[in-house]
């Protein structure tokens, strides 16, 4: 046979498989590339598998171009690890898709782990034999090491196991990039669709308008809402707001925050508590979900004054114009020094808790001048 018969399916790795194939319109790309400039990286085997460039050897036989291989070898890492690595390099991929990698890629390192234990003497390198204990061990590193090689979150790991019991054909739109976590977990079940509704930047719910009122009384004025849109900021009424990529521009002034709700939400809790503690933030409120306070991002807030909302918050839709109740009540922390005014202002909608100090922030001109 002919190097063609690497194009077929079967002769694909399974570690490779794990992710997904370019869409039409890039692969047409790729193909006219190469028929232009020839492959400029092999295709990567191993036992007689292709472990790495599926894309690239499907675009040399639409360009009609002899591919180049190599055999892979070892180079102190599995070859699972070695093609997950290469993949993330190279591709942009949310935290979902990599959920979706991880859960995939379990049974793959939980097969390499037994190996392990198999040339070890039915142990792990280093371990004693516990006896029936060993395939939950086995079963417990590979989801560990599958969620740190990918770099996947893993509660969403085990999330996208309980999708793909109930719902498994959402797993590949998952992995695409078409549906996020918080869609899927809607779609099966799992989560009620208002809990959209903690984000300022949801498509459906705002924050409600008299939270805003209070805000602006406290702040004097919102130079910035990084995580808005148009709709929302009618009532945000901020100078400034961002509607795509928030966490990667620069925050400066008085800042209302409401996080989008999913895997951004504690990016964007992080950033803020960056921003502030550095000086470029110089006052901020932070609207989120009571439900959260059992989260890890959740602890470095305790140093700040919260108050704790004693209803359901009203948030709102500009579309329909109507008013939605959320399942839980919500928390507003506020980043600053004038904590009475906070407490004035923001104990209409609930108990005001937390540390009670002055903040000095020590501020260098260049960082106001920036």
């Amino acid at each position: 046979m002919t190097w063609k018969k690497y194009c077929e399916e079967k002769k694909w790795h399974e570690a490779a498989n794990l992710f997904p194939m370019l869409g039409e319109q890039d692969a047409a790309d790729l193909a006219d590339d190469i028929a232009k400039h020839g492959l400029q990286n092999p295709v990567i085997l191993f036992e007689d598998k292709v472990l790495d460039g599926r894309n690239r050897l499907l675009a040399c036989r639409a360009a009609g171009v002899e591919p180049k291989f190599i055999e892979w070898q070892p180079n102190g890492t599995s070859p699972l690890v070695w093609v997950i690595s290469q993949n993330l390099k190279r591709r942009h991929m949310d935290a979902t898709q990599k959920a979706v990698v991880a859960y995939e890629a379990l049974p793959l390192f939980e097969a390499e782990a037994k190996q392990r234990q198999k040339e070890h003497g039915g142990t792990a390198p280093g371990k004693q034999n516990t006896g029936g204990k060993n395939s939950t061990s086995v079963s417990g590193k590979a989801r560990e090491q599958a969620a740190k090689t990918t770099g996947a979150n893993a509660h969403y790991v085990a999330d996208v196991k309980r999708i793909a019991d109930k719902l498994p054909d959402l797993l590949p739109k998952m992995k695409a990039g078409e549906v996020t976590m918080t869609e899927a977990l809607v779609k099966a079940g799992f989560k009620q669709a208002v809990d959209a509704m903690t984000s300022s930047k949801s498509d459906e719910w705002f924050t409600p308008p008299e939270y805003m009122a209070a805000a602006r009384k406290v702040l004097g004025a919102i130079d910035l809402d990084p995580a808005s849109c148009k709709a929302a900021n009618k009532v945000i009424k901020a100078e400034r707001f961002y509607d795509t990529d928030g966490l990667s521009k620069t925050w400066k002034g008085r800042v209302w925050l409401n996080p989008p709700y999913g895997d951004e939400g504690p990016q964007f809790v992080a950033k803020l508590l960056k921003e502030f503690k550095d000086g470029r933030v110089s006052e901020a409120l932070l609207l989120i979900n009571s439900h959260c306070t059992d989260a890890k991002w959740f602890r470095p807030l305790a140093d700040y004054l919260m108050c704790f909302t004693n209803h359901r918050t009203p948030f709102w839709t500009p579309d329909k114009d109507e008013v939605g109740g959320s399942t839980h009540g919500s928390i507003v922390v506020y980043f600053g020094n004038d904590q009475q005014r906070f407490e004035e202002y923001f104990s209409q909608f609930g108990p005001i808790l937390g540390k009670r100090k002055t903040w000095k922030l020590q501020v260098e001109p260049a960082v106001l001048a920036a």
